[in-house]
């Protein structure tokens, strides 16, 4: 499949590794970025776009494909700049980790072209951030979500799956409504505890030193809280409900961990790391 034009708008980490995945494949004629920042014009130096549009409008005009790679907040503002500007035949789809929000602003925003509307979520990512850090295997054997809705036409969905297929990555349908309970759960909630649990160590008087004797278990179980703090502020609270859902469960187990220590309980430690660790025996 040839393309011809594929506008990202929103050329960090996630919209830079898919522009630079499309240009090496050579499946998109051209490959434009637009970002109100320097992250385009970025992109385009280290060869991952054709070209960095100078507006919205500039970047979607003639593309096949409007692929929206840009934080949360900003989605509403770009969709409705875009929509005047769209090709009667253009497919929409975005990259968010939020999808009800982005759902609705799509809706609000695009009229009849809400149709050709395909939301989407890459399960990739880094630690690292921007144009800097793209990387054209970023999504290789990684899970790609789309999220169609009942209205979406079936070919819109595969044309997405097609444009995708350079990327190397599994995709996979899920429900809009049931992606923000999932991801609360396995993704959002969880960037909290890391960001928690970094903050108790740096507020407390051995911060130093804990940097100085740590290992890989802290390394590990800390790598996320080195993400962008703007960037996962924005998601959970887009994904407040569920968030705090996820958030009521962590706390009743770690008031129980806590009860247990103060009341030197073993065995009731046991039960609780017991669980935790037979579920995470599961993971891959």
């Amino acid at each position: 499949m040839t393309i011809r034009k594929v506008a990202i708008l929103g050329v960090g980490l996630i919209g830079g590794s898919l522009a630079a995945a499309l240009k090496r494949a050579g499946t998109a004629a051209q490959v434009v970025g637009y970002t109100p920042g320097d992250d385009a014009q970025v992109a385009r130096a280290l060869g991952h776009i054709d070209s960095a549009s100078a507006s919205v409008a500039e970047a979607v005009s003639g593309a096949a494909f409007v692929v929206l790679a840009a934080p949360v907040p900003t989605l509403p503002a770009l969709l409705a700049e875009a929509r005047p500007h769209l090709d009667a035949q253009a497919i929409i789809t975005d990259c968010a980790s939020t999808k009800r929000s982005v759902v609705e602003a799509a809706r609000q925003a695009l009229g009849d072209a809400f149709l050709r509307f395909v939301p989407g979520h890459p399960i990739a990512g880094s630690e690292r951030s921007g144009p800097q850090a793209a990387n054209p295997d970023l999504f290789r054997d990684k899970r790609w979500l789309l999220c169609p809705l009942d209205s979406t036409p079936t070919q819109h969905v595969e044309a997405v799956s097609r444009l995708l297929e350079p990327t190397g990555a599994r995709i996979d349908l899920l429900d809009a409504q049931l992606h923000d309970r999932i991801f609360a759960e396995v993704s959002h909630w969880p960037h909290a505890v890391a960001f928690a649990m970094a903050a108790a160590i740096a507020g407390g008087e051995l911060a130093d030193r804990a940097i100085e004797f740590s290992g890989a278990g802290l390394r590990d179980t800390s790598r996320i809280a080195a993400s962008s703090p703007t960037l996962w502020a924005d998601i959970m609270l887009d994904n407040r409900e569920a968030c705090l859902a996820s958030a009521a469960r962590f706390r009743e187990r770690g008031e129980a961990i806590i009860a247990a220590l103060e009341a030197g309980d073993r065995d009731a430690l046991v039960e609780i790391f017991g669980a935790a660790s037979r579920w995470r025996s599961r993971l891959a």
